[in-house]
This record gives C-alpha cells, sequence and structure tokens, in this order.
C-alpha cells in the first residue's frame, strides 16, 4: 500500500463534493430484524446467531410488519442482525451475546505499544475470531432464504475512533494527551486495520472497489473540537483516501456546533447525525455545506405528540434537511408507537408535495 499524502494534500486533492442545494429533498422509513423479531415474539439477541430464530423473525414478523405500516416503508430481507463489532472480535476482542440485547464487548489493548506491535501483524480475516462462524450462518441463511439476494454485511466494523477506544478502553482518552504521535501512529493502523477487514467483506460479496465510503464513528464526537484538525480529520480522511476517490459519508452522534465546520473540511457528500440533542438542523445549515439528514429516532416516536412529531420535522426542512428518516425499531414495537409512524409518513409526504420554501415550512410548523 502506498504512503498517504498528509490530511490537507489528500482533501485539496479531492474531487468537489456535493452541496446541500445539489441533492433534492426526500424522505425514508426502514424497517428490519430487530422489529420482525419483535412482532413474532422471538428474542433479540438470538437474531444475531440463530438461524432458526431468523427464519422465524422474518417468515412471521416481516408479514406482520408490512400489515401494520403498509407500503411506505422499506422493508429489509433477512439477514442476522447486525454487529457493529465483527472487525474487533477479529483481532482478539472477545464478544459477549447477552440476553435480549446487543452483544458486548471486552477491550484488547493494556497499552499502545502492544496495540501497534499487534496491528503490524497481519490477519486472515476469514478464520479470524467468529469470522468462520458468521460466514456459516451466512450460507445456512442463504440456503433456507433462495429466493432473496442475501449480502454479507452484518458482521462489520466501526470507524477508527470507535475502534481505537473500543480496543484501548477508556484510557484511548489519556493516550491523546500523554503520547501524541504515538497514538496518531496507532490510529493510522487501526484505519489500515479497517480498511483491510472491509476489502475482505468486498470480496466475500464479490464485489470490486467501492464508488464511495460511509464511516460510523460516534466515538469521534467525544473528542473535543480543538483537537478535530490534527487527530480526527486526517484519520478519517485516511480512512477514506485508503479506499474510494468518490463519495464520502458519515454517521457521528452528539456532535456540538463546534464540530460542525470540520465536516466541510472532510468534504462530506453526506452526513447522518441520527441521535444528536446538542446540535439543530439550524445549527448543521449555518456551519457546514454538506447534506444532511434529520431523524426521528425510535426514542421520539414513542415519546413524541403528534404534534411535536410535526414541529420537528418542519423546522428539520425549513433549515435545509436534505432527508427526513424514521426508524421502525424493535421498540416502536414494543411500546405501541405505530401511529406515530403513520404521522411521520403524513407530514413527510406533505412537506415532499408541498415543496415549500423555508419561511413557509417554519410558519407551517407553529
Amino acid at each position: 500500500m502506498s504512503a498517504q499524502p498528509s490530511g490537507v494534500e489528500s482533501l485539496a486533492g479531492a474531487r468537489r463534493p456535493r452541496r446541500r442545494s445539489e441533492r433534492p429533498f426526500a424522505w425514508a422509513v426502514s424497517c428490519g430484524m430487530s422489529a420482525y423479531g419483535a412482532l413474532a415474539g422471538v428474542r433479540f439477541d438470538r437474531l444475531f446467531h440463530e438461524p432458526d430464530a431468523i427464519w422465524e423473525a422474518y417468515t412471521v414478523g416481516q408479514p406482520r410488519a408490512r400489515e401494520l405500516f403498509g407500503p411506505d416503508v422499506g422493508y429489509a430481507g433477512p439477514n442476522f442482525e447486525q454487529i457493529s463489532y465483527g472487525h474487533i472480535n477479529c483481532l482478539g476482542c472477545e464478544l459477549t451475546f447477552v440476553r435480549d440485547s446487543e452483544p458486548m464487548f471486552t477491550p484488547l489493548y493494556g497499552s499502545l505499544a502492544e496495540g501497534i506491535q499487534a496491528l503490524h501483524k497481519p490477519v486472515d480475516w476469514a478464520r479470524a475470531g467468529l469470522m468462520p462462524s458468521y460466514l456459516n450462518l451466512w450460507t445456512q441463511l442463504r440456503g433456507k432464504f433462495p429466493g432473496h439476494a442475501i449480502e454479507f454485511w452484518g458482521f462489520r466494523s466501526q470507524g477508527p475512533i470507535t475502534t481505537a477506544w473500543a480496543l484501548r478502553g477508556h484510557d484511548f482518552f489519556l493516550d491523546l494527551h500523554d503520547d501524541p504521535p504515538l497514538c496518531m501512529e496507532f490510529l493510522r493502523l487501526v484505519t489500515d486495520s479497517i480498511v483491510s477487514f472491509r476489502q475482505f467483506l468486498l470480496r466475500v460479496n464479490g464485489l470490486g472497489a467501492p464508488n464511495g465510503a460511509f464511516v460510523t464513528d460516534d466515538i469521534a464526537a467525544m473528542i473535543r473540537p480543538e483537537l478535530w484538525g490534527e487527530v480526527v480529520v486526517p484519520i478519517l480522511d485516511r480512512f477514506y483516501w485508503l479506499q474510494t476517490s468518490g463519495e464520502r459519508g458519515a454517521h457521528i452522534e452528539n456532535l456540538i456546533p463546534d464540530h460542525i465546520p470540520f465536516l466541510d473540511t472532510l468534504r462530506l457528500d453526506h452526513f447522518d447525525p441520527s441521535v444528536s440533542p446538542r446540535i439543530t438542523p439550524a445549527d448543521l445549515r449555518d456551519h457546514c455545506f454538506v447534506p444532511f439528514e434529520w431523524l426521528l429516532n425510535p426514542m421520539q416516536t414513542r415519546d413524541f405528540s403528534k404534534q411535536q412529531i410535526r414541529d420537528y420535522l418542519m423546522d428539520a426542512a425549513a433549515h435545509e434537511a436534505s432527508t427526513l428518516r424514521c426508524h421502525v425499531a424493535r421498540d416502536t414495537i414494543l411500546d405501541n408507537s405505530i401511529e406515530n409512524v403513520h404521522f411521520f409518513i403524513t407530514v413527510a409526504k406533505e412537506i415532499a408535495g408541498a415543496r415549500l420554501s423555508p419561511a413557509t415550512l417554519t410558519s407551517c410548523g407553529k
């Protein structure tokens, strides 16, 4: 692999990213395996590794979801529930499958030096950690659902900052200050490992080089804005540069307004703030040019009144959100939020159909 140019050089040579004015407004509602499992009465943790539970959840729960939510929702096909820590498991992090909950992981490296030494060693991804089990599960699911094109993405990776934290534990935040050069070496090796893992997944799925890359890196929000220019930007730029010259997307939760200008520095084409209570659509509009989506998350779908949902969506559209999203998850089913999903669809259709100006949207939301 050739040496990467510096963050500034790499970013300066990149193609022009897409701006908000160039992306048409859209909205979407998605529904997947966790909701199917809840509707079928299948315990959540079983969806991560039991083929019979996945069969039951999909064959029983998916038709029930379609009956409840109707044709305007995107329904995911059958697959095992996504595990965000497949990459670190292949590096040696143990995963614990907790009853009716997400898998948990245990940090691996006791020091930066230990991590750097380990990350210099090549990894046979196909034989590492639980990968053989999940490749076997994938084979079983393709046999159970021959009419579906089931891809292998669910045993996945996180972004570089989140992965560094997962591998080192909370000591990672001390590493940033105790030994910045060594910490940056660690982050570069973490990034290269993630890219290698993602390239393996492309080969498994029979795909070539990607046309774009998307990073999920929530822990990046825990690094203060003053350090983003010297830590986060060059590392995320490396993540993109090693994979593609195409579009760049990011999901980072819980940023603050001072982080937002760095989204332009990274030349993102799409940003997903997801659950980010410390920023507003107006903050994103005023501090960057990147197209962004705005999510009505399952907690809000559960807790908001219809008027709150209308105000929330109208405010986002008035402040130039490119996409409005709602996700039907198991909590949406368990907490009886079905009517609010339908109301999201109603309001999103109103916004899309009217093609209102920001001023009109603001007034409609009052």
